[in-house]
């Protein structure tokens, strides 16, 4: 069933969505939201379109106090929220109000939306069976549909017209096996690639694969055939994903084995270049082979390009180990995330406030050169989408009311703290400390480049949270999640079928 063009093209665009029960094939399932919902504003989540709509008494009386501004800009906010955690996955506006929910009774992880945000993929799993299934919401449809996983999921990447998902799980014999699924989460690929780290970005616009795995990078051209790739050869462990250049076939990537140009062995293989090689980021071009040495890139903690393709934002760590601080213990520790995919989240060294210092520098890519503009380690780096902003965290240097964390923007010119956080442990955990790796597809920025969303820890437990550029470093709580994460816009909304 689906939903009516009313429910499609009004503020209840994903419908209240039921989750599809467990089985050996995929499934589907869509109710229309109930007639007695009044959302806040006639809007359509997905387009932005507005109406006013006067709440209901009861409405008013139930509304969270902060929930929105009292200028009402939250109501001009685009796009959804999905916010998912052990107890189910929710859809809500930018207000706040929940427009959809799905699956109540099992664990949520990896809410990852389409670059077009028309599509929603997440990882069921059924806390007392420990099964696993991928689900896949169709937001203009009002359906979600269910497969059975292969292995349990810890992350997903649309490829950019929504077609495949690469989809990253534990592999049968140690370490992280690769499989590429379709647009409802069945695999297309007959064996996954496995290795003992892989770390992928696709191809703008295409369907070619870059695959960080272990020390080697490697080129898959049909993703739906994983055994048949090029060796783009071995580069080190000192990255997570390779980056492409928009508008261009080129990527950037860390070659730990490349030597300065002038020492006369910038193109010895890895077993002639010396243990004394310094890191070096590289780009290159697919197609046409050149190489472009930018510099020594030291204990490199990120890499984020911008949407033009003409500058790129470089996070460096001074202390090699270094992890974002997480919620203190009862103790008053911090935990710290392990640097391994598979390793224990809370594992790690408890890192000194000094231990933190690093830097985060913008490198014109075409002249190489850098500027500093935080003088800190910057964890999770996200250039907003209308590309004039670049979202950091760094670790706090003085603890607020159990803040460890401090979100940054910088607007080109300015610095500013847009707010002080305790991370949850899921966000901490699974996904800031991957940060490289996640920012590869729109996660935290909204739409319209003026708030974020995050998992926070706070002393009702672990919520998906709001910060607004212009809230002065307020939160807005959005309930209970372990993270969250705000859709991309289409750049045209898909006609409905009728119902």
């Amino acid at each position: 069933m689906r939903l009516s063009r009313r429910l499609v093209t009004g503020a209840a665009a994903c419908a209240l969505l039921v989750a599809a029960a467990c089985s050996t094939s995929p499934t589907r399932s869509s109710v229309p939201a109930p007639a007695d919902w009044t959302p806040e504003t006639e809007q359509d989540p997905l387009t932005g379109a507005t109406s006013p709509a006067e709440p209901s008494p009861e409405e008013a009386d139930e509304a969270p106090a902060g929930d929105a501004p009292a200028d009402g800009s939250a109501a001009a906010e685009r796009g959804l929220i999905a916010a998912a955690g052990p107890t189910g996955l929710r859809l809500m506006s930018p207000s706040g109000q929940v427009v959809g929910e799905l699956a109540a009774d099992l664990i949520v992880t990896q809410p990852t939306w389409s670059r077009d945000g028309l599509r929603l993929a997440a990882t069921f799993t059924d806390p007392t069976s420990g099964t696993s299934q991928v689900a896949v919401v169709d937001i203009v449809a009002g359906e979600v549909v269910t497969a059975p996983a292969r292995r349990p999921y810890f992350f997903y990447s649309w490829n950019h017209d929504g077609t495949r998902l690469a989809a990253l799980g534990p592999g049968s014999m140690g370490g992280t096996a690769l499989d590429i699924l379709d647009h409802v989460g069945i695999p297309t690929s007959e064996s996954p690639l496995q290795h003992g780290s892989i770390y992928l970005a696709w191809e703008p616009d295409g369907r070619r694969l870059l695959v960080h795995a272990g020390p080697q990078l490697l080129l898959v051209s049909d993703p739906d055939s994983l055994d048949d790739y090029d060796e783009l050869g071995p580069v080190g462990s000192g990255f997570l994903a390779a980056a492409w250049v928009p508008g261009t076939e080129d990527f950037l990537y860390v070659d730990a084995y490349r030597q300065p140009p002038g020492n006369g062995s910038s193109e010895a293989p890895a077993e002639e270049a010396g243990s004394d090689a310094i890191p070096r980021l590289v780009r290159r071009s697919l197609d046409g082979g050149e190489i472009t040495d930018l510099g020594p890139v030291v204990a490199l903690a990120g890499i984020a390009v911008h949407p033009d393709g003409d500058r790129v934002a470089l996070s460096f760590a001074t202390v090699e180990s270094a992890e974002p601080a997480g919620p203190a213990d009862s103790t008053g520790a911090v935990e710290t995330a392990s640097a391994s995919q598979s390793a224990d989240p809370s594992a790690g060294a408890q890192p000194r406030a000094e231990d933190w210092s690093g830097s985060v520098q913008i490198l014109d890519l075409a002249t190489t050169e850098t500027f500093t503009i935080l003088d800190r380690t910057g964890h999770w780096l996200e250039w907003s989408p209308d590309g004039r902003r670049l979202l950091m965290s760094s670790v706090a240097q003085q603890d607020t009311g159990g803040a460890s964390l401090v979100w940054h923007v910088w607007d080109g010119d300015q610095l500013v703290e847009l707010a002080r956080f305790a991370p949850s442990v899921a966000f901490l955990s699974n996904y800031l400390r991957f940060a490289d790796q996640y920012t590869e597809t729109p996660r935290l920025w909204s739409p319209d480049s003026d708030a974020i969303t995050f998992g926070a820890n706070t002393a009702g437990g672990d919520v998906g949270a709001i910060a607004r550029l212009d809230g002065s470093g307020a939160m807005t709580s959005l309930g209970p999640s372990d993270v969250s994460f705000w859709s991309p816009l289409p750049d045209s909304l898909p006609e409905p079928e009728p119902a």
